[in-house]
């Protein structure tokens, strides 16, 4: 038997696209780090001993960004419009957060400038932002797909 899906109701998942996970990033700082840490150490024998401390600086630089990008692995963004309520969650760092509203009253707006756009919910007074995740084709393709469940309004 196979569970009645209601025609009516839209999910929309958005995730960050990761390449490389947690042991991946790990294998390549490794290499960065043997590599531009041998380099300098060839180097500094040749007597130019002041490469070492930028070549440390460096793989530092980089093991800073792995662990900032880490910190986002978990991201989402979850937006769920039924017939009668818009839920919407997400979590951005440590930055979690939860929206209901009532679908009849809820609207998108849209705004674009040039080439960019940004997508907001809005619903009693509070509005948050949608399509954090997305390109800005991506939130226009996000903003056609609720146009039929929801009023969006724009400029």
């Amino acid at each position: 038997m196979y569970a009645e899906v209601d025609p009516r109701q839209f999910v929309h998942v958005a995730t960050p696209n990761r390449s490389l996970g947690v042991n991946g990033r790990r294998l390549v700082l490794g290499a960065i780090a043997m590599n531009t840490m041998g380099i300098a150490t060839f180097v500094a024998w040749l007597g130019a001993w002041p490469v070492f401390p930028f070549a440390g600086l460096e793989v530092a630089l980089v093991a800073l960004a792995f662990h900032v990008l880490g910190r986002h692995d978990a991201d989402y963004e979850r937006l769920e419009v039924g017939e009668h309520e818009v839920r919407y969650e997400s979590r951005f760092g440590s930055e979690v957060s939860s929206f209901t509203a009532h679908a009849a009253w809820a609207r998108v707006e849209m705004r674009s400038r040039g080439e960019r756009c940004t997508l907001r919910l809005v619903y009693a007074g509070r509005s948050v932002a949608l399509g954090r995740l997305l390109t800005d084709e991506g939130r226009r393709q996000l903003a056609s797909a609720l146009r039929r469940r929801l009023p969006v309004s724009g400029s």
